[in-house]
């Protein structure tokens, strides 16, 4: 029965259905369920992530806001490494960017392909959502994820994602970074701004505001927003590789 209450909650999740989450939750669903084993597919098919991150992919707002409230994680990845954010920033879907930020996600957080969302965004041209990760603090800089190589070394890519790419070259020049505190937005020096010294990932123009994001997400997202093999279940450290070989063999085509 436990299990059946679970799919329940990720299927209404996916349907963008309000009542069919409230109704799942109420009789006791786990709000983080995650079955990696799944295909997608067969009569109820379940996709190998959680109710939240499913209303990202589909980009139901107010199921997301929900699940938030109620507690669901912003860092349980799906079975090919993602986080909630990378789904969200890739698929466009700005309300729920800025939704998954406020509560506390980390913004520089990294896939197995060690791309941030913010270089996931400008990999789709998504000009708006570009702005958006900048905004709240994200490193404009991060040039070492599989994206940012490709958009270094591919003429088409770059046409592609120019606007983009335009947005994070003047990041880049101002030379100032955010404090990633969602109530402030605080530009400043990178030396100025303390690193959070959990995750190294969030900085702060001030303790208050490191206070401030830890009460609104990020306790729930340090030290559990960084991305290693070891920590992958073995289908997801197979799907990574698999995904890396096939890129660098269409490469070599």
């Amino acid at each position: 029965m436990a299990e059946n209450v679970n799919e329940a909650l990720v299927l209404a999740a996916g349907d963008g259905s309000l009542r069919g989450v409230k109704a799942a939750l109420k009789a006791g669903a786990d709000i983080d369920f995650y079955e990696p084993d799944s295909d997608g597919t067969g009569p109820k098919p379940i996709p190998p992530c959680t109710a939240l991150h499913l209303a990202c992919i589909m980009g139901h707002v107010d199921v997301v806001r929900l699940l938030l409230r109620k507690g669901a994680s912003v860092v349980k990845r799906d079975r090919a490494s993602f986080a909630p954010l990378h789904s969200a920033v890739s698929k466009g879907w700005i309300k729920v960017v800025e939704v998954l930020l406020q509560h506390g996600a980390t913004v520089d957080i990294r896939d197995g392909f060690q791309n941030t969302p913010l270089m996931a965004a400008c990999s789709y041209n998504h000009v708006d959502i570009v702005r958006l990760p900048i905004e709240f603090g994200a490193r404009p800089d991060v040039d070492d994820g599989y994206i940012a190589e490709r958009l270094k070394v591919e003429a088409e890519n770059r046409v592609f994602a120019e606007e983009s790419l335009k947005l994070l070259e003047e990041a880049r020049k101002s030379k100032l970074l955010r404090c990633c505190n969602p109530k402030c937005h605080k530009p400043d020096y990178r030396k100025n701004l303390k690193l959070c010294a959990g995750c190294k990932l969030t900085r702060y123009c001030s303790r208050d505001c490191q206070k401030q994001h830890w009460s609104v997400g990020h306790k729930k997202c340090c030290g559990h927003d960084v991305y290693s093999d070891e920590q992958a279940d073995p289908f997801q450290k197979m799907t990574v590789q698999l995904t890396k070989q096939l890129l660098e063999q269409a490469d070599q085509m």
